[in-house]
């Protein structure tokens, strides 16, 4: 059996309205630039969780990523409770939605988009009636089978209570009607917007299911036997936002070569599937920042058993992942045989390409398992990894930093942060840099070649989205002139002063000044 991170782990948090925070349930790591050993040294001693920064620019919004996850279900309408300027970003969003659901094949639905748009008064006399408001005209106009409620700061702050909304008009309403706390205020984690999320969808979606119309005996017996059969070789596989269909087609593919049945959920599901959750053999998480609090309430649920652990990205994660997932199913032989033959075709295909990027210095940031999962990657190519960037650091990938063996290696731990990543950048002079959405704009103003760390449209996992990330490492350092001429031409806002400062010295402990 592999082993499962946190399998004693007690959850009893839905009770509750909203999840606790990542601060309190995690205790993470958000603040920290300097040596992968004394990172280390810092987070076992409990140091690394109490840092913090003198200065500190934006980081990331828990309304936005729990918006990520809920606006992807099927037949569901949003309404986000809040003043007018949480909703900037809705109309690039439903795009994206749209565009990831005709990439899966699925019916690109209306995205409607419901804001109670709170102003003055409502911040003196509560926003509350605009929310009811809004519940029954979502009801009356669209007949969703979900209705979200996003909660923003203002009303978290001034005390709105949307669960007593929805248990009011509850019984007035057909559709499933679910709160989402994502308050940014209350949390350094902006990963805690994910637990929002899936604590709406834990506490309000995923029920029994319906029972079906009555079977004769013998029929009983036969859809009995198949759904058994069906439950004891299915593995659910975990998507995120950041997968890509050609993502989600690949790992299918490897779970199918083993001979067992994938079902790829959440994002994307309907209501029907969601109810169906529990029927599965096991739960496989690509992400723990992202499903560690699903699956572990899923395994009180039902008793699955889940993979929390490794994320299938480049060859060694992939037959990492592969292995543990055969493991609980006693397919050793035919995981290694599917290993065997996957790895073969691989490295043959990508030689050309090791040949380009051989030697070659690389940068890698973004969100922790990914980045740590992709240098491993590069590395193994005979890339040298000269730092990495992780949005926050926990106990979810303490196995993965532990594999690094160079005890110099740069690390730093910043949710946002370009101006501090551009200084670390500028200090170290990377060859390539492969970095999350958004900060590739800034890093080519430094004059460095980059790709992004995730793309809608791209494959980056398993064995077929390792030859991507070869392929197009190899393509971006074939030709650097863009890059040069926009660092040339361009430049950045940052002060010399500040691009010559050890950005250690922002790093303090305790509370940020």
């Amino acid at each position: 059996m592999p082993k499962l991170l946190n399998e004693n782990l007690k959850y009893n948090f839905l009770a509750a309205d909203e999840p606790p925070v990542r601060d309190e349930r995690v205790g993470g790591c958000t603040a920290y630039c300097g040596s992968c050993a004394g990172l280390k040294g810092d987070f076992k001693s409990g140091c690394a969780q109490a840092q913090n920064r003198k200065f500190s620019q934006s980081g990331g919004c828990q309304l936005g990523l729990a918006l990520g996850i809920i606006n992807s279900l099927t037949r569901a309408i949003t309404i986000v409770h809040s003043p007018l300027g949480c909703c900037s970003g809705m109309a690039g969003m439903a795009g994206v939605r749209s565009t990831s659901r005709a990439s899966r094949g699925l019916l690109i639905e209306e995205q409607p988009f419901i804001h109670t748009n709170m102003d003055e008064l409502d911040v003196v006399n509560g926003g509350v009636e605009k929310l009811k408001r809004a519940i029954l005209y979502a009801e009356e106009e669209y007949h969703p089978e979900v209705i979200a409620i996003v909660n923003g700061c203002v009303p978290g702050i001034i005390g709105d209570d949307i669960d007593a909304v929805v248990r009011e008009l509850e019984s007035q309403i057909s559709a499933r009607l679910v709160p989402i706390h994502c308050e940014g205020f209350k949390s350094r984690f902006v990963s805690s917007g994910y637990d929002a999320a899936n604590h709406g969808i834990l506490k309000y979606l995923i029920r029994d299911p319906k029972e079906y119309p009555q079977l004769t005996e013998e029929a009983q017996i036969k859809y009995d036997f198949a759904k058994k059969y069906r439950t004891s070789r299915t593995v659910n596989i975990f998507n995120v936002g950041s997968n890509s269909n050609g993502d989600e087609v690949e790992l299918s593919r490897l779970v199918s070569a083993l001979g067992l049945i994938p079902k790829v959920v959440p994002l994307n599901a309907t209501v029907d599937e969601l109810d169906h959750l529990g029927e599965a053999a096991l739960n496989v998480s690509i992400c723990a920042t992202h499903d560690d609090y699903l699956l572990g309430h899923l395994k009180e649920r039902y008793g699955t058993e889940y993979l929390l652990d490794v994320l299938p990205i480049g060859i060694n994660c992939t037959n990492t992942w592969i292995r543990k997932i055969a493991a609980h199913f006693h397919l050793e032989a035919e995981a290694e045989r599917l290993i065997e033959q996957e790895t073969t075709e691989l490295k043959e295909a990508i030689a050309p390409f090791v040949e380009v990027l051989k030697g070659k210095k690389i940068f890698v940031g973004g969100g922790e398992t990914r980045i740590l999962t992709t240098a491993d990657f590069y590395k193994s190519i005979g890339m040298e990894l000269v730092g990495i960037k992780a949005h926050n650091l926990d106990r979810f990938v303490e196995n993965l930093l532990n594999d690094i063996k160079d005890p110099n290696l740069t690390v730093e731990v910043a949710a946002g942060q370009p101006a501090e990543e551009l200084n670390t950048l500028n200090r170290l002079k990377p060859d390539i840099y492969i970095g999350h959405a958004g900060a590739n704009g800034w890093v080519t103003k430094l004059g460095i070649p980059n790709i992004p760390l995730f793309g809608a449209p791209i494959n980056y996992m398993g064995y077929s989205g390792a030859f991507e990330l070869a392929r197009r490492a190899a393509r971006a350092l074939k030709n650097t002139n863009f890059s040069k001429n926009i660092g040339k031409n361009v430049g950045h806002p940052l002060t010399d002063t500040w691009m010559n400062l050890d950005p250690n010295e922002n790093i303090v402990q305790g509370d940020r000044f």
